[in-house]
């Protein structure tokens, strides 16, 4: 009998965050100071274990970028969780209450700030084009 042998291939390798992440950082063109004048921080996902900054410190049009926080400084907040998890929470297939209590998203730092999450999800979805 043949054994079957799985190669990854460029596809299977990108995630599907990627365009979430892509979207998000295209949403902060326009929603950038309103999110950073609601959300006050910086917050650091943690998806796979890549990391993503998404800086919404006070007075700032919003900024999101691979890496830890450029300033140096520890994050107001980080979100640990899967690429499938991540993609669940943004497209609106998993509460991020329920999440966090059933273990898929752990969060580290502000509770308050993490409590202000959905507006964050909302500007990372796919927007239809009509």
């Amino acid at each position: 009998m043949a054994q079957l042998v799985r190669i990854p291939t460029a596809a299977a390798a990108t995630k599907a965050s990627g365009p979430l992440l892509q979207q998000l950082a295209k949403s902060l063109e326009s929603e950038g100071p309103a999110l950073a004048k609601r959300i006050k921080g910086v917050v650091v996902f943690k998806i796979d274990g890549e990391e993503w900054t998404l800086d919404l410190s006070e007075d700032t049009d919003g900024k999101l970028y691979k890496g830890t926080p450029e300033s140096g400084e520890k994050p107001d907040l980080t979100l640990t969780m899967s690429d499938h998890n991540f993609v669940q929470l943004v497209m609106g297939k998993l509460n991020p209450q329920q999440a966090f209590l059933m273990q898929k998203l752990k969060i580290n730092g502000s509770m308050a700030m993490a409590m202000k999450l959905q507006p964050i999800l909302d500007a990372a979805q796919p927007k239809s084009k009509l």
